[in-house]
């Protein structure tokens, strides 16, 4: 049986007892892991229990042929309800489908998966049979994100402008869990009562022009070197070479103090990425996380050099100083570490 949208919502809210399990799959893994987290925590408030909680992934799964039945056949010390979540990486085989269905377990199966293909086993065999709850979470619609954003503002007694609530729906959607985490932290700033505005938004979510020199910056420092001309030459239409050279500058002193952070508190990249305030808009973490993977501080330093001398020689050559930048562009991504 195959839920969507407002009956999926429903039923993670209220989940029912009298199903053997849940599959949720789609593109959105940040939607699947908050409907995943709110139904462990409906049937298990506390998910620490080993005795009612069993956690398996694809791994364990490959390396144990007999481990899926033997935990569907194994029963709870207690009356409490236990529950069995598979973490998959890759869909499930027929044969592990059809031990599921057949097994009549006594203990909720809960799903994770990612996108499953229409003719998946696990898709064809939950999607058909009525013991079976199957919810897909695709990327939020423009609707989604409105009504996602609306709930929360009256929940919090805010109102909001509606070109700042255009703004944060045509920049959120490509994955739940980021969505939520922008909302709240454009929400947290503000008291019961407050209107918010566009600007006071955009401190937050960059705007559009923003976007497009971020891009080339972001581009110039994850090496793609080959799509640079394309994306500087649209830039240059709204950014000069001196503030392009500026932006630069300025992001390759981010990329440094970042990686200085990561050194004295001995912290992965992503988690200072994840902790930098003001933090940085959700949709750049992988890109940055690339760039600090891919750079040292000497590099950086070495660049640092290399904008400040290409500003020298544009102040000089002003009639050269569009070629300038984007040769200098160009050679900084294809420095070696």
């Amino acid at each position: 049986m195959i839920l969507r949208n407002k009956q999926a919502d429903d039923f993670i809210k209220n989940p029912s007892d009298d199903i053997q399990g849940i599959l949720l799959h789609g593109q959105d893994s940040g939607l699947i892991n908050f409907r995943t987290k709110a139904l462990v925590s409906h049937y298990i408030p506390n998910k620490n229990d080993p005795f009612l909680l069993s956690t398996i992934n694809s791994t364990q799964l490959n390396d144990d042929p007999g481990l899926l039945a033997d935990e569907l056949d194994t029963f709870a010390l207690t009356n409490d309800k236990r529950v069995i979540l598979l973490d998959l990486s890759s869909d499930l085989k027929k044969e592990q489908v059809d031990c599921i269905i057949e097994s009549k377990s006594q203990s909720i199966l809960i799903i994770n998966a990612g996108e499953l293909k229409t003719s998946s086993p696990s898709r064809k065999a939950f999607e058909s049979d009525k013991n079976f709850i199957v919810i897909p979470c695709y990327n939020s619609s423009n609707i989604d994100i409105m009504a996602l954003l609306n709930n929360k503002l009256k929940d919090r007694d805010l109102t909001m402008q509606k070109d700042a609530k255009d703004l944060i729906v045509a920049s959120l959607g490509n994955d739940y869990g980021n969505t939520t985490s922008e909302i709240e932290k454009i929400l947290n700033q503000h008291q019961s009562g407050d209107e918010i505005s566009k600007s006071e938004v955009e401190s937050i979510i960059v705007s559009s022009s923003n976007i497009i020199v971020t891009d080339l910056v972001d581009t110039v420092f994850e090496k793609k070197t080959k799509s640079i001309s394309r994306l500087y030459h649209s830039v240059i239409d709204e950014f000069n070479p001196a503030q392009i050279l500026i932006i630069t500058s300025n992001h390759v002193i981010k990329l440094m103090e970042l990686l200085a952070e990561k050194d004295d508190l001995n912290i992965p990249n992503k988690q200072v990425i994840e902790n930098t305030k003001p933090p940085i808009f959700f949709k750049r973490h992988p890109s940055l996380l690339k760039q600090l993977n891919t750079w040292n501080r000497d590099t950086l330093s070495d660049i640092i050099e290399i904008l400040s001398e290409t500003t020298i020689e544009t102040r000089k050559n002003n009639d050269l100083s569009v070629e300038l930048t984007e040769r200098c562009l160009l050679k900084i991504s294809s420095l070696k570490n």
